[in-house]
């Protein structure tokens, strides 16, 4: 039986299969940005790159796939 592979949901990079539906680099990612947000509930995407060094693209589709707390209204999608 061959191994089972899979995309990540956010960098749509291959990956092994797991628990999880993003790669161990998105799931870091993911987790830098919910901590500051956290923290910072009133800060805009554009400040969460700035303070994360995240990609504004890779917020949104944080954002996107309702993976953070921020609405979709603020990022004007």
């Amino acid at each position: 039986m061959g191994v089972f592979v899979r995309n990540c949901r956010l960098c749509h990079e291959p990956m092994s299969s797991s628990p999880f539906t993003m790669c161990p680099t998105c799931l870091d990612v993911s987790a830098k940005v919910r901590q500051f947000v956290g923290k910072n509930p009133q800060v805009s995407i554009e400040e969460i790159s700035q303070a994360t060094k995240v990609p504004l693209d890779k917020i949104k589709r944080l954002i996107h796939l309702g993976l953070n707390k921020k609405s979709n209204e603020e990022t004007k999608i």
